[in-house]
């Protein structure tokens, strides 16, 4: 008898054989069925969120495919928390229509059915993003009818009365006069059109605006501003200018020899290593707006982003679903013009902190954070050795200076990404980070208000370098710029546009090579508790987060540029 015959006889002699044997065949076939299913399972994927920023209780789109035609048990998941049924509008295959809930965050947005997530996409929220929010319309001019004050100081706290300036800010500025290029403190002849050529507007990101109604705005006189008018925009009408006089009893600020650049950088991520569907997010930075450095344009993003323009930053998001050594390259160019800053200060006018120190922005610049260490308790005691009994916050501040110049050395090297600046104090040797980041905690520690900026310094071959230089306030004056380095001598191929000596120029002024990307620490918070952070010390902007990926990417490389100058105008 063959083996055929054998199994044949064996499978009809015993019946537990018989049934083992049909269980065995009808549990492969289930198998082959739930593997071929599980191999055709249609995976949910997000196309698009519309809008891709939104604030509670806005209705959101989300659109794509392979939601399935029934909720049921799926979700939508925004920032790492599931929504609640009441938040679900209608739910078909290619389309979510949902209602954000109160406690809306920034974060990632995952459509989940069953046990399979889709691709994540970003959602934003509309408070933290500076976009026209469509929902308010100002249709009426509007109507300044009287000023608390039309003799103020920089600084000071500004009331507009009238009327039709809407009930909510939201893109709404108010602008005053600077007078770039000294157009109006030079002419022997001064009219209206002098007055409203050149404005700028309250500072946002230094809390100018106090309050805002329909009928009355308090706002903060901003650094740069200059005697000659005021006006409310609400960005469908201006009102009438109102003519308001800036003292200058402490000092003098002039804007002058504007130049404009061309600039680009670029990043890139390769070779990424990731567990099934995985993101990579990008956060790259703008350059600043300050009065010295106005209008700043976006003229090139390539690829289109997912975010323009996001606390200070263009948000790239890169969407990987298995390895992949394919290179995503992403390119920023900008065109900005910037001005060189001079000041003449009367030191003898200048007083203590009174009328700032109940304000957030004095708070705000002289804490501590995790950049500059101003509560350490070397550099509380260091700052009381130099500044003894001195009361006179610009003095102090150039007695900071001059003790840095004379007793540091700068090296010429960039230390490491990782090392720490307060082996300045301890060592006497660091680079022009150190320099910069123990100048503001030394300034911070005696209560003046100080930034550390961050950017690129542009050589007269228009070659470009990572650069850190700073700026402190002066109640009644405003911001002075101080380059600490380039005081003490670091070497680059300057312009020689000024004839100063760089120890002299550097405290107080500012020439129009330093272009800024940062005025203090960028201090952000990741779309996702389970990213992966990826920091750049020591680089061209200061922001806690460069990139962050999510949990199932194993590694990738990355490289961004140093920004470069396309042309000068």
């Amino acid at each position: 008898m063959d083996s055929s015959g054998k199994f044949s006889y064996l499978f009809r002699k015993y019946p537990l054989l018989r049934v083992l044997g049909g269980g065995f065949f009808i549990g492969l076939v289930i198998f082959v069925i739930y593997f071929i299913s599980f191999q055709n399972k249609s995976i949910p994927e997000i196309e698009s969120i519309v809008p891709p920023v939104g604030s509670p209780g806005d209705v959101i789109l989300i659109n794509g495919k392979n939601f399935g035609n029934n909720r049921d048990m799926n979700y939508v998941e925004i920032a790492g928390t599931r929504l609640t049924a009441s938040s679900y509008i209608s739910w078909t295959d290619t389309c979510i229509k949902l209602v954000l809930p109160a406690n809306v965050k920034d974060g990632l947005v995952y459509v989940g059915i069953k046990d399979i997530r889709s691709n994540p996409s970003l959602f934003a929220n509309e408070v933290d993003i500076p976009i026209p929010v469509p929902s308010v319309h100002h249709i009426s001019k509007p109507v300044i009818t009287n000023l608390s004050s039309e003799k103020v100081n920089t600084g000071d706290i500004l009331t507009i009365y009238g009327s039709n300036f809407g009930e909510a800010r939201n893109q709404s500025r108010v602008l005053f006069t600077i007078d770039y290029n000294r157009k109006i403190r030079d002419s022997n002849v001064k009219n209206l059109s002098y007055f409203t050529e050149n404005m700028i507007g309250a500072n946002e990101d230094e809390f100018d605006y106090i309050m805002w109604s329909n009928t009355e705005i308090s706002v903060v006189i901003p650094d740069g501003a200059y005697s000659g008018v005021v006006i409310v925009d609400t960005g469908k009408q201006r009102s009438d200018p109102r003519e308001i006089t800036v003292n200058e009893n402490a000092g003098s600020k002039s804007y002058v020899n504007k130049k404009i650049y061309l600039l680009s950088y670029s990043a890139d991520v390769a070779d990424v290593n990731c567990d099934g569907l995985s993101t990579i997010t990008l956060r790259a930075p703008i350059p600043y707006e300050t009065a010295a450095q106005p209008n700043v344009e976006t003229t090139e993003v390539v690829p289109v982003p997912s975010l323009m323009k996001y606390q200070h930053d263009i948000i790239h998001q890169i969407t990987k679903n298995r390895t992949s050594t394919v290179k995503n390259v992403m390119n920023y160019t900008f065109v900005l013009p910037v001005y060189e800053i001079n000041t003449a200060v009367n030191a003898e006018k200048i007083g203590a902190y009174s009328k700032m120190t109940s304000r957030t922005l004095y708070s705000y610049a002289t804490q501590a954070d995790s950049l500059i260490p101003s509560s350490d308790e070397a550099i509380i005691a260091l700052e009381k050795q130099i500044t003894g009994r001195e009361k006179n916050p610009y003095k102090k501040a150039k007695l900071i200076y001059d003790y840095m110049i004379n007793n540091y050395t700068l090296l010429k090297k960039l230390r490491k990404g990782g090392a720490d600046s307060r082996d300045l104090v301890a060592k006497k040797r660091g680079d022009a980070f150190d320099y910069a980041v123990i100048y503001a905690a030394l300034l911070r520690a005696s209560g003046i208000p100080c930034f550390m900026d961050a950017g690129i310094l542009i050589g007269q071959d228009l070659t470009t370098q990572a650069h850190w230089w700073n700026e402190f306030y002066i109640e009644n004056f405003g911001w002075i710029p101080v380059d600490i380095s380039l005081g003490a001598g670091l070497e680059y191929k300057a312009w020689g546009d000024f004839e100063a000596a760089p120890r002299d120029y550097y405290f107080g002024n500012m020439d129009s090579h330093h272009v800024l990307f940062s005025r203090g620490l960028n201090d952000l918070k990741p779309f996702s508790v389970d990213n992966k952070i990826v920091k750049q010390p020591r680089s061209f902007a200061l922001q806690s987060i460069w990139e962050e990926a999510s949990s199932n990417v194993n590694k990738y490389s990355s490289y961004w540029s140093v920004p470069v100058v396309k042309g000068v105008y």
